[in-house]
């Protein structure tokens, strides 16, 4: 078969690696050589398995992920590994379960098609992507479904008719992508180019929305962020840089909470009186606050890459007597990855899919390295009035708390006791009267035999609690103490 490159979805992971072997004839192909981690890993021999290589031991793990280092490490070990053997019988199989692994996995996940076109024409070999339909998150799976010209199924390699060539599925409007599927769909020639609009994704509201990961604006991968919300806010470009807040005359305090109010607010933006307040609630007129907010203006401008003057092409742009924040298309949040990584988790949860849901909640559990805008000051952050961030981060903390909840039940069924406990306590790291983490805590500490353990997990839960809240413990969470201590 012609080196090319395919996308194969599957639901299980341990069966993955004998169906692809019984797919071989089906591409004309005799042999595989797998890149994956230990759990694609077959168990057993499998005759067709001509190599097997990690995906940690390629790159795919580090940080900044750079597919042009993987792409030659990949290129260098087929070489070698393939010796001998003719060229086009060998199938190159990468398991996709990569891009949960690292938080700049995930987010540099859409540039992964074009990088496996690559590769098939520097190996001269056919690269089949390997998609768990039942871990990997939807955004992944679109992804793969579009940057695929071909999809091997049961009954063979098939033509793809969802998949966008890379500059459009990268760099392209969604004009673009209209044009290039309705024309293959009418099989009429594609209309001449269009220009590419100003503007970039909207976010109507960052919990009910990702912004589409497969679109960047104008062919500069440096145009794409990767805005990392939990801890320290950052921005990260595509080559791993990180944008400067420090600006000779700005603000750097205040022109992060701009940043971070303008996110949170979407489309909408936010009015101009509006932000003059929240910065500087103290000001003597409205005029001198007002006057202030433009010069943060400049400097968030500034900071962000654009020309002061720029406002056509900056991405804080002003909109009538209101500002609007629009991040390049393709741009990724880690807070609405680490939504839909709890979400996806309860459902696999709910359906007794453990080993699927501990996937899920070991990623989010990489995602949150700190409270929402931890550096965004308390004057601006703990705001009454508009109340944008305050319970945005009370909200998020106790995801991250079920999170390590949720971990540690799995890992006591699974009987890994002391990973149960190692989650237990990062989540009364953080919460220290958590009632389901004292309790889950107490559950772990009873299978493994040590009641006085219990007893002193229940009387830290009672001493934090009547320090920070001046109440006793919950009527539940004493009952299983008591029984748990006479079991």
């Amino acid at each position: 078969m012609e080196a090319a490159s395919l996308a194969y979805f599957f639901d299980q992971q341990q069966d993955v690696v004998a169906a692809l072997a019984r797919l071989l004839p089906k591409l004309r192909a005799g042999s595989l050589a797998l890149v994956a981690d230990s759990d694609l890993a077959p168990t057993s021999a499998e005759p067709a398995l001509a190599a097997f290589r990690s995906a940690e031991d390629l790159g795919f793990h580090r940080a900044p992920l750079s597919f042009g280092r993987i792409r030659a490490d990949i290129t260098a070990w087929a070489a070698s590994a393939l010796q001998g053997r003719r060229r086009g019988t060998t199938i190159l199989a990468i398991d996709m379960g990569w891009a949960m692994r690292t938080t700049s996995a995930t987010a540099n996940l859409p540039l992964w098609p074009g990088a496996a076109m690559e590769i098939a024409r520097e190996t001269g070999l056919t690269v089949v992507s390997l998609y768990n339909r039942r871990t990997l998150l939807d955004e992944h799976l679109m992804i793969g479904l579009r940057g695929h010209p071909r999809i091997l199924t049961e009954q063979g390699a098939r033509s793809n008719p969802h998949w966008l060539p890379p500059e459009i599925a990268l760099r392209g409007t969604p004009r673009q992508q209209f044009d290039h599927w309705f024309a293959r769909l009418a099989d009429t020639p594609s209309p001449p180019p269009v220009s590419t609009p100003q503007g970039g994704i909207t976010f109507p509201g960052w919990l009910e929305r990702m912004p589409d990961p497969a679109a960047t604006p104008d062919g500069s991968p440096q145009q794409r962020w990767k805005i990392r919300c939990f801890g320290r806010l950052r921005i990260y470009r595509n080559d791993g840089s990180t944008v400067n807040w420090s600006i000779k005359g700005g603000a750097t305090r205040k022109t992060k909470t701009l940043f971070a109010y303008l996110l949170q607010k979407g489309a909408q933006g936010a009015a101009i009186d509006e932000l003059a307040d929240l910065l500087w609630p103290e000001a003597e007129a409205l005029e001198q606050s007002r006057n202030r907010l433009y010069h943060t203006v400049r400097s968030l401008r500034q900071v962000l890459g654009a020309d002061g003057d720029d406002r056509a092409a900056s991405p804080v742009r002003r909109e009538d007597s209101r500002y609007v924040l629009v991040p390049p298309e393709g741009s990724w949040i880690d807070i609405a990855t680490f939504e839909q990584l709890c979400r996806q988790s309860d459902g696999h949860i709910r359906a007794g899919e453990f080993d699927e849901a501990l996937i899920c909640l070991e990623a989010a559990d990489r995602l949150y390295t700190g409270d929402l805008f931890e550096d965004i000051p308390p004057d601006y952050a703990d705001d009454s009035e508009r109340d944008w961030c305050f319970s945005r981060r009370f909200w998020f903390r106790q995801m991250f708390v079920r999170v390590q909840r949720d971990a540690a039940r799995i890992q006591r069924g699974k009987g890994d006791l002391k990973a149960a406990l190692f989650h237990c306590q990062k989540a009364l790291a953080l919460d220290p009267v958590s009632e389901m983490a004292h309790e889950e805590a107490m559950l772990v500490l009873h299978a493994q035999g040590r009641r006085d353990a219990i007893e002193r997990q229940y009387r830290l839960y009672t001493t934090a609690l009547g320090r920070q809240e001046g109440r006793p413990g919950v009527p539940a969470l004493k009952a299983l103490y008591e029984r748990l201590r006479a079991s």
